[in-house]
C-alpha cells in the first residue's frame, strides 16, 4: 500500500482473508447444495430495477435455463415468463455464488463447492465452465445452449464427481499458475491444466471430456471466482472494514458491498469495456460491464496481477492507465503468506482507492449489446475512486453492530 499503514478495521480484514484455505470439495446440483428460492434464476452483479432493464444477453441466458430446468417448453415461452415474473432473477453473490459474464445459474445446474478448511461453515459455489462452444455466459438464444447445458451438468459433471469429492487445495493451484504466466482471470490456461491432472489423478475421462478440458484453458475460471468469493467472506463481519467482499456486473449497472456492511450493495451505471474487438464489430455494439468474475480483481488478480502474465500485459498495454506493478502497490493490502512463489498481493481497500489517484482495472469479456453474437472481444474496465466514496460513506453511516 505505498508505505502506508492500513487502518486497523482493513489490517484486521485482511488477516481474517489470507486465513481462508479454499478448497474445492464437491460437485452437485445448486438446489441440493444451498438454500436455491424457487423458480429463480441467479445473475451475475447487483439487482436489476426490473424485467425491463435485463440485457438480451441475459434474458436468452436466462431462457435457456428455463428450458433446462423444465420450467417453459421453449425459449418464446420462457421469455414470457420471465418479463411476467413468473421466473424471478437474483444477485448470485447475494447467496455466496459467482457466474461468468452473462451466465445464470438455476437449481438443476452443477456447482463446484468451495470450503474453507479452516471454517467448514464458510463456502462458495460456482458453475461449471462452459468452455468455448455454446456456453450460457455468452447470452446466446439457440436451442445449442440448452443441449450443452444438459450435457455439462450430466455426463460432464458425472465424470469429475469423484475427482472434486476428493478435495482439492486451491492455493497452491493458483500460486503455481501466477509463477507459469497466468492471471488466473483472463488467462488460466496453467492452472486449468494443473487442476483437470488432479481431477483425473491418472484415470481416463470417458468419451468427450478429455477433448473438453483440453480445448477450455479457462475452465480453472469459475472455480477460482468461487474460491475468491471465499476468501473476501473471510473480512465480512469486522466492524468498520472496507476491504470489498463483493465485486460484479450485470451489463447496466456495477456495484460492490465492502467487507463491514456485507449484503449492501452500491451501485453506479455500467460502461462498456475498453478494448479489441471483433473484426466489423462496432463500439456501439459492446454491452456494458457485465460478470462476477470481477470478484477475482477485488481480490488483487486478474489485471491487478499482470505484472505475472507477460501475455495478458502485452494484450492490453494499450489500454492500461498505470503500470500493473504500480497499480497493485497503489490499491493492494499485501503479499499473501499462501503465494509464496509469486509473491501475488491480495485485498483491496475502499479506504485506499477512495484515497488514491489510481482506477480499478478488471479484465473482461465483451458481450454483444443485442444478444445475438456472444462474446465480441476482450477488454478492460475501470472504476474511478467515486463509488469507492460512496461505499465508504454507506460503512460509516452504519452503526458497528447493523
Amino acid at each position: 500500500m505505498s508505505g502506508l499503514a492500513p487502518h486497523p478495521a482493513d489490517a484486521r480484514g485482511f488477516e481474517a482473508l489470507v486465513q481462508v484455505v479454499p478448497v474445492l470439495q464437491d460437485l452437485l446440483p445448486a438446489g441440493d447444495a444451498f438454500a436455491f428460492p424457487p423458480r429463480t434464476v441467479l445473475h451475475a452483479g447487483p439487482s436489476f430495477d426490473g424485467a425491463a432493464s435485463v440485457p438480451a444477453p441475459v434474458l436468452n441466458s436466462a431462457a435457456a435455463a428455463a428450458v433446462f430446468e423444465g420450467w417453459a417448453v421453449d425459449r418464446d415461452d420462457a421469455l414470457e415468463r420471465l418479463r411476467g415474473g413468473d421466473i424471478a432473477l437474483t444477485p448470485a453473490q447475494d447467496h455466496r455464488c459467482a457466474v461468468p459474464l452473462a451466465s445464470v445459474l438455476s437449481p438443476s445446474q452443477w456447482v463446484q463447492v468451495v470450503v474453507d478448511a479452516n471454517h467448514a461453515q464458510r463456502r462458495a459455489f460456482s458453475s461449471l465452465n462452459g468452455g468455448g462452444g455454446p456456453a450460457l455466459r455468452l447470452g446466446l438464444p439457440t436451442p445449442a445452449v440448452v443441449a450443452h447445458l444438459r450435457w455439462l451438468n450430466g455426463p460432464f459433471a458425472h465424470a469429475l464427481l469423484p475427482g472434486c469429492r476428493r478435495g482439492i487445495a486451491l492455493l497452491p493451484i493458483a500460486d503455481f499458475a501466477l509463477s507459469m504466466g497466468d492471471d488466473l482471470h483472463g488467462r488460466t490456461a496453467a492452472a486449468t491444466a494443473r487442476l483437470a491432472g488432479m481431477l483425473a489423478l491418472g484415470n481416463a475421462w470417458p468419451g468427450g471430456v478429455a477433448e473438453f478440458l483440453a480445448a477450455s484453458p479457462s475452465f480453472f475460471l469459475n472455480l477460482w471466482m468461487a474460491a475468491t468469493k471465499c476468501m473476501l467472506a473471510g473480512a465480512e463481519g469486522i466492524a468498520g472494514c472496507s476491504l470489498v467482499s463483493a465485486l460484479g456486473a450485470n451489463g447496466q449497472r456495477v456495484g460492490i458491498q465492502l467487507a463491514g456492511r456485507p449484503g449492501h450493495w452500491v451501485t453506479a451505471a455500467s460502461t462498456p469495456p475498453h478494448g479489441r474487438l471483433d473484426a466489423g464489430i462496432g463500439a456501439d455494439q459492446r454491452l456494458p460491464a457485465i460478470g462476477d468474475s470481477a470478484l477475482i480483481e477485488a481480490s488483487g488478480l486478474g489485471a491487478m496481477a499482470f505484472a505475472h502474465s507477460p501475455v495478458q500485459q502485452a494484450q492490453f498495454a494499450d489500454f492500461l492507465p498505470h503500470p500493473p506493478a504500480e497499480l497493485a502497490d497503489a490499491l493492494l493490502m499485501g503479499a499473501h503468506p499462501a503465494f509464496a512463489q509469486s509473491r501475488a498481493r491480495f485485498g483491496l481497500a475502499a479506504r485506499q482507492a477512495a484515497a488514491s489517484r489510481y482506477d480499478l482495472v478488471v479484465a473482461l469479456g465483451i458481450i454483444d449489446i443485442e444478444g445475438r453474437r456472444g462474446r465480441i472481444g476482450g477488454g478492460l474496465w475501470t472504476s474511478t475512486p467515486e463509488l469507492f466514496q460512496r461505499a465508504l460513506g454507506d460503512l460509516h453511516a452504519t452503526p458497528a453492530h447493523s
